[in-house]
């Protein structure tokens, strides 16, 4: 599959770069969250992670961020959508 960029229309991508966070995270890989249980519970909240990859434009930089499990990820959040709903 051949990416075009969606700022500038350059065909010269960089695909499933992996994009570190040299912060808290044993592994360093970026990652979206998404909280399972009830966000209100105390203890044993638990979540879903998404590790992200980046597609970078080498024309102009434009860089957007793919999960790597978006199914999962978007299950996660419609369950932990339900517990947002006013009661």
């Amino acid at each position: 599959m051949d990416l075009k960029c969606r700022n500038c229309g350059s065909e010269k991508m960089m695909t499933d770069l992996k994009v570190l966070d040299y912060g808290g995270h044993f592994d360093k890989s970026l990652r979206a969250e998404v909280a399972v249980d009830n966000p209100d519970a105390f203890l044993f909240k638990s979540a879903v992670f998404a590790k992200l990859n980046a597609n970078i434009c080498g024309e102009c930089g434009h860089t957007d961020l793919v999960a790597e499990n978006p199914k999962e990820l978007y299950d996660a959040y419609v369950k932990w959508r339900e517990y947002e709903r006013p009661r």
